[in-house]
């Protein structure tokens, strides 16, 4: 049972059968208030040099976080859900948690300072995101490879390039993935196993999003453009 949503879709949540319009209806619905909660999450967020420029960003934002949504499936979806109501209940920000984890690699100095506030993460939740983050490199390596002109332009790839006002994919996805629950993890592990096995490459289905959002037809156009 999820936390949101009226009786009718607590009562169907199990249905296997709903209709595609219907299900795709409460797909849209579950990113809109994902976008909601992680928007209002964001403007909480401070750098140690006060407000980032991104923060008045809504655009670009949800350019961004809707594209990266938009490729996830439903059970997904609402498992993460589920961790934003819950850690606004709790009085948790998990945005400023994914960006304090950051700091590890990006500012370590910083990091040692403000590690012990952070909540504990358990082997197994730390281990299951390191086998996503495994697949997704490879997934974002293939992307670079067939559109260089497009990925020389965003983050870095490793963690390795990182410094403290820009973070690569590797730190980045990192510190995402350790701010879900560990049972959004385990379903998101799922589907990336199930991806691997459909020969499905997510990070390229991402970009693909985000250049359409944009106003392009095609990854391709937008790397012979550059």
């Amino acid at each position: 049972m999820v936390l949101y949503g009226n009786k009718t879709e607590e009562k169907r949540e199990g249905n296997k059968e709903l209709p595609e319009r219907e299900t795709e209806e409460i797909r849209k619905n579950t990113i809109r208030h994902i976008l909601e909660r992680e928007w209002e999450f964001f403007q909480e967020a401070r750098h140690t040099e006060g407000r980032a420029e991104c923060q008045d960003n809504y655009g670009e934002f949800i350019i961004m976080r809707e594209s990266q949504w938009n490729i996830l499936p439903l059970e997904v979806l609402r498992s993460y859900l589920d961790d934003l109501i819950i850690a606004r209940h709790g009085n948790c920000n998990p945005v400023v948690e994914k960006y304090a984890r950051m700091m590890e690699y990006s500012a370590p100095e910083e990091f040692e300072r403000i590690k012990e506030f952070l909540p504990e993460v358990s082997q197994e939740k730390k281990e299951m995101a390191e086998k996503i983050l495994k697949v997704y490199m490879k997934w974002e390596q293939e992307v670079m490879g067939k559109y260089p002109n497009l990925t020389k332009k965003g983050r870095p790839l490793y963690s390795e390039g990182d410094t403290p006002n820009f973070t690569s994919i590797e730190t980045y996805l990192r510190g995402e993935l350790l701010s879900y629950s560990l049972k959004t993890l385990k379903r998101y592990l799922i589907y990336i196993n199930e991806c691997t096995e459909r020969k499905v490459n997510l990070a390229e289905r991402n970009l693909e999003e985000i250049v359409a959002r944009k106003g392009y037809r095609s990854l391709e156009e937008v790397e012979n453009m550059l």
